[in-house]
């Protein structure tokens, strides 16, 4: 969060340079110092993420939601159930970040996510409704984030082959 307090931004540049826990060290004194600013939380969120403390990031990011609900916190809780595998929450905070601010979620890579959400459950017709929101000139390298790379043809072949996995899988 490059702009906002001196000591948040030192702590992502340490998650930037991969040093998750000296940026924890730096979040858990801010949060300290102010337990209502969400940003601390947040920053302390990608920290934990970082680390793989799947619970405790959860809770922060949670707290970031109580204090602030916004279409950023929704996408950022959206990609950590992504990451973890809990698609159907996915779904719901990306759902919902859409519903705070429909233009954000279209220039995001959330309708990416969702789409990739609907089809590792096997929900083909819901992914390739999202893959309508971005654009062939999009591309992406192959692994980013667990999502499908490549053009947006590309994309959408890896999408319906997950599709196909997931619905195989159920039966």
């Amino acid at each position: 969060m490059p702009g906002g307090p001196k000591e948040l931004d030192e702590a992502f540049e340490h998650i930037r340079r991969k040093n998750p826990e000296r940026s924890l060290e730096i979040c858990d004194k801010y949060v300290n110092d102010h337990p209502d600013d969400p940003n601390g939380y947040y920053s302390r969120f990608q920290a934990l993420s970082d680390m793989g403390e799947n619970d405790r990031a959860l809770a922060d990011i949670n707290k970031v939601l109580a204090l602030d609900p916004n279409h950023g916190g929704y996408s950022s809780r959206a990609i950590f159930f992504h990451n973890i595998g809990n698609y159907e929450r996915a779904i719901e905070d990306s759902t919902t970040g859409r519903e705070l601010d429909n233009e954000a979620w279209e220039g995001s890579l959330d309708p990416r996510f969702r789409a990739d959400s609907y089809a590792r459950l096997g929900l083909l017709e819901q992914a390739l409704a999202d893959c309508e929101y971005f654009s062939e000139a999009l591309l992406m390298p192959d692994g980013v984030m667990g999502l499908p790379g490549g053009t947006k043809q590309e994309f959408i072949a890896e999408i319906k082959r997950r599709a196909a996995a997931a619905r195989k899988a159920q039966t």
